[in-house]
Parts: C-alpha cells; sequence; structure tokens
C-alpha cells in the first residue's frame, strides 16, 4: 500500500511538471490532456485519475507552484519587525524569487499571458479574485499598523495606499514577465521598492 500511494505521488508530480511545460508552450486552450500525458509518458487516463480533467489540473498547477512564495511570504511575516520593515522585506524577496525560481516564472507567465478565461476558467477566476481581496485586507492592516507606529504617513488613506501597494506588487511583476529581458526584477528589486516605500514613509 505504502508503495501505491508514493508510485502515485510520483505519477501526479509527472503530471504537473509535463502541465507545466506543455501550458508554457501551447497556452491553456490549445493545451489537450493527450499533450500533457505524452509529455509525462502516461495515458490519459492517469489525468482523470489524479485531477479529474483540465481545468482542476491547472488550478492544482497554479497553487502547487505558488507554495513556495506563499511560505515565503509567511516566513516573512513571522521574522517579525515593525510595519516598514516587513512591507519592504516582503516586496523585496517577491520580486527576487520570482527570477530565481525558474517553476514560478513559468507559472506566472502561463497565468498571465497565457490564459484565456473561459467559462471552464470560471473557479480559477474566483480564486484569483479572493487571492488578490486576501492580499489587500493583509497591506491594509499592515498599513494601519504603520501609521500607528509612526512609520507611515498620517495623512495616508488606508485602503487606496494598500491597493497602490498591492497594483505595484502586480504591476512590476507583470511588466517583468511580459518582458524579462528589458531588467531583472531581482538586481533592481531594492531600489523601486525604495521608490514605492518612499511615498508611504513619514
Amino acid at each position: 500500500m505504502k508503495r501505491t500511494k508514493e508510485e502515485a505521488l510520483v505519477t501526479k508530480q509527472s503530471l504537473l511538471s509535463a502541465a507545466l511545460k506543455v501550458f508554457s508552450k501551447k497556452g491553456y486552450s490549445a493545451t489537450r490532456l493527450e499533450d500533457i500525458a505524452l509529455e509525462a509518458g502516461v495515458t490519459r487516463g492517469a489525468i482523470y485519475h489524479h485531477f479529474g480533467g483540465k481545468e482542476a489540473l491547472f488550478r492544482e498547477l497554479v497553487t502547487e507552484r505558488s507554495t513556495g512564495v506563499n511560505q515565503l511570504a509567511e516566513n516573512i511575516v513571522n521574522e517579525g519587525g515593525s510595519p516598514a520593515t516587513i512591507l519592504r522585506r516582503l516586496l523585496v524577496r517577491t520580486f527576487e524569487y520570482a527570477e530565481e525560481d525558474e517553476d514560478y516564472r513559468a507559472m506566472l507567465e502561463i497565468a498571465t499571458e497565457k490564459v484565456e478565461f473561459t467559462n471552464d476558467l470560471e473557479d480559477f477566476a474566483r480564486q484569483n479574485i479572493r487571492g488578490r481581496r486576501a492580499l489587500i485586507r493583509f497591506l491594509t492592516n499592515l498599513v494601519r499598523e504603520g501609521i500607528k507606529t509612526g512609520e507611515f504617513r498620517a495623512d495616508l488613506p488606508v485602503k487606496d495606499a494598500a491597493i497602490t501597494v498591492a497594483g505595484f506588487l502586480n504591476g512590476v511583476g507583470l511588466l517583468w514577465v511580459q518582458d524579462p529581458d528589458s531588467f531583472s526584477i531581482r538586481r533592481r528589486s531594492e531600489a523601486m521598492v525604495d521608490v514605492m516605500m518612499g511615498g508611504l514613509l513619514a
């Protein structure tokens, strides 16, 4: 039984890796389950067994390949520090991680450039919205705390500031994903974040 579970896990990871490669090449809509199965060296039935279909496989791929950056963010918060320190560290390290982790970078490119939001991706679209709202709630609390501690400007409109930070994070990331040869998001991370932080700090 143990061996069977281990084999199933290996097959599932193989399918996720294969899906990442095929989605990167063809995009979501043009990818067929047969393409992924062929890349993984298994039958199409294995995909149905482990995921149920293409949309569920895609959602799990995005979730699984985002685990690292989510863990990074959790670790940064747990490291502690003032609100400004946490925010700066979070932004800088997220940008650095995007360039350092090839699978995460590929997943970002697929999710932003190679997905057409058809009806079968409604759940994925809702998942994205929930994620963005959670990010803005977190940033809102962080900005509010920073104002209380005197690090951030007292006249900051809290929600607007949080939305602006989220827009900066996603916007710079999108610019880089669309044209990674134009600049290194890792090397420029600290300078870009300091420019943005300048508008928040007291």
